[in-house]
């Protein structure tokens, strides 16, 4: 137990922020990662500080060369790291450890991964951080060539590092995500796609069915400016499909879509066998009396 407003210390960071028990590692970024012992990859300059499946920190990339004192002194709402990790440039990694990791492979529990996402998003935000950072490996605090300054040695609640900062929702298109949001938005944009899909493929077998997923969660990630590693693209697809496969029978299937049916003739109508929203409906409505307008000035002219 650390007591309150105790500073987090190398050993502390080592043996209880590091997750990963063999985490990826390197010594320079442009030459690979390789998976370690976590004696051996504590000696590299940079270091997996969670696992794939599970989110113990969030990391931000401050590419300001006055990143510490972004981090520490100036006024700001964002709670205090618990680690910044510079370099000699004074551009920084600024950790903030969790309390209670994150899974980023349960489509069943999305709710907590997209919270995460938008209080990551907001930390980004207050301290000017950088957005394409993909957040796998992090500048490792323990190692002599970054100068860290260590902050509290007490992990936060996800709730706690919410600021005013932090986004309502997040854009989902797969061009505009990064970080957590390329998890999220694998997430929903394979699983709104394999609902549909499970009743042409419910005969072929459960193995085809993981493969077919597979295939469609790597097509979502090569949309990535930054795309997830490999291992995270299968846990994905394997919790998408595996819950869907066995979630769904056809009597879930067709009241499902009965359902589907249902909302779409309440809230707006059905165009190609589409649910339209009235938004939608009334901005086609707007466009065509335009151009029927557009139409009848150049028949008078």
């Amino acid at each position: 137990m650390t007591s309150p407003g105790s500073v987090l210390t190398p050993e502390q960071w080592g043996r209880d922020v590091l997750l990963p028990h063999r985490p990826h590692a390197t010594n320079h970024l442009d030459r690979g990662q390789y998976r370690y012992s976590r004696d051996d990859a504590l000696l590299m300059r940079y270091i997996e500080h969670s696992p794939h499946a599970l989110l113990g920190s969030i990391v931000v990339d401050c590419d300001h060369p006055d990143a510490a004192l972004r981090a520490f002194e100036q006024p700001s709402d964002h709670p205090m790291p618990n680690w910044v990790a510079q370099s000699p440039s004074g551009r920084a990694h600024l950790g903030w450890w969790l309390a209670a990791p994150v899974c980023r492979t349960d489509s069943a529990r999305l709710q907590p991964l997209r919270f995460a996402h938008r209080v990551e998003r907001g930390l980004c935000i207050s301290v000017s951080g950088d957005f394409a950072y993909g957040g796998q490996l992090t500048k490792n605090p323990i190692h002599p060539d970054w100068e860290t300054i260590y902050g509290p040695s007490t992990p936060y609640e996800l709730r706690d590092l919410v600021t005013i900062h932090t986004p309502r929702q997040m854009p989902r298109r797969p061009d505009r995500a990064a970080g957590l949001g390329r998890n999220v938005t694998m997430f929903d944009t394979a699983r709104l796609w394999a609902y549909g899909q499970w009743w042409e493929h419910r005969h072929g077998g459960v193995d085809a069915w993981l493969q077919l997923v597979l295939q469609r969660c790597h097509a979502i990630n090569t949309e990535f400016a930054d795309p997830l590693p490999f291992v995270e693209v299968r846990a994905t697809a394997h919790s998408v499909g595996k819950w869907i496969w066995r979630n769904f029978d056809e009597v879930a299937y067709r009241a499902r879509q009965a359902e589907l049916g249902r909302k779409g003739g309440k809230i707006g109508g059905k165009i190609g066998g589409r649910v339209v929203s009235p938004a939608k409906i009334e901005a086609n409505r707007q466009r065509r009396i335009k151009i029927d307008r557009a139409l009848a000035l150049e028949v008078l002219r």
